[in-house]
């Protein structure tokens, strides 16, 4: 079949790797891509808007609408999404908090146009099932789980502590976390930035490097190839996650981390990782207590299986049309 994959596209991680991870499994089909799009191999690059087998968006929160603004661009992607194919499949989503009701009647409109669904989390499946109960829907852990033995880089461990940053963070607060932690254990830290796009990681760990005590001890890494910054994870001895995956690759390649995931993603994330020491609140001492007792995460088995049925159940549903 004729696939025509979408995503998010903002040379970010965790979005990057869910689009080469569908691309790798769904290779019996040809896939084509946007121009905007990353190279994904066995990925054909079109400026086509129309003539595919099926439309299949792969994102995370891509169902989250944040203003008004946002509803109209909704709209007119609905009406870009229709034009690709008569059957239209969304992967691997979760559906957060609306801003009014205007943006869930979108939302909910959106989601309708689809054919099948799969979701990360209960919350999620559960809202479809009530609100949209014509739409196929399956919930599998998230994709990204799903990491490939073969991409897990064999880098040793340098005991530092990677703190994923995100903009918006309290940066004062994240830099007395890095120094208090090279205080402690001799030991540096690392600043990965998983987005390099427009939401600019990189001047967050910019600002938190600024107000660092130990500017010797701190280096900012950036995203730019997917085993490069899998690489740069693996040095670390813990990690400090604000950025949703950087806490689902740190559980699939078996490195302790403490999660300050600030949304309700956290819920596509504790029920599959379990035993997680998680600060109560961000008071310093709470964090970096937890960050000393980090324990490798409890992960089992049957999520790394499950994570892949994402694209197993769909290739199911394309081979009953």
């Amino acid at each position: 079949m004729k696939i025509f994959l979408d995503g998010y596209s903002d040379h970010n991680l965790g979005d990057d790797l869910m689009l080469f991870l569908a691309a790798e499994r769904l290779s019996e089909h040809e896939i084509y891509i946007g121009g905007n799009m990353p190279n994904i191999e066995n990925a054909y690059k079109t400026n086509a808007k129309s003539g595919f087998d099926c439309y299949l968006k792969i994102t995370g929160s891509g169902f989250k609408i944040y203003n008004n603004l946002g509803i109209l661009y909704r709209m007119r992607d609905m009406a870009r999404e229709r034009r690709y194919a008569k059957t239209r499949a969304a992967l691997g989503c979760n559906i957060s908090g609306f801003i009014n009701s205007a943006a869930e009647k979108t939302i909910r409109a959106n989601l309708r146009q689809y054919d099948f669904i799969t979701v990360r989390d209960s919350v999620s499946f559960d809202y479809i099932k009530k609100n949209i109960p014509s739409v196929k829907c399956e919930q599998y852990p998230d994709i990204v789980f799903s990491l490939p033995d073969k991409m897990i880089p064999d880098v040793p461990c340098e005991k530092l502590l990677g703190i994923s940053v995100m903009r918006g963070a309290d940066y004062g607060h994240l830099a007395r976390v890095a120094d208090r932690y090279i205080e402690k254990t001799g030991n540096g830290v690392l600043l990965l930035c998983f987005d390099t796009g427009k939401e600019n990681d990189v001047s967050a760990a910019e600002e938190i490097y600024r107000l660092s005590q130990r500017q010797n001890m701190i280096e900012i890494i950036k995203y730019e190839t997917v085993s490069g910054m899998l690489s740069e994870m693996k040095r670390c001895g813990v990690i400090l996650g604000m950025r949703f995956h950087s806490c689902v690759l740190s559980a699939r390649m078996n490195i302790p981390f403490v999660p300050i995931v600030r949304s309700d993603k956290a819920d596509a994330l504790l029920p599959y990782v379990r035993d997680i020491h998680a600060p109560e609140g961000f008071d310093l001492e709470n964090v970096l207590e937890s960050i000393l007792n980090a324990g490798s995460p409890d992960f089992p088995a049957e999520v790394f299986i499950d994570a892949k049925k994402h694209l197993e159940s769909f290739n199911k549903f394309l081979s009953q049309l």
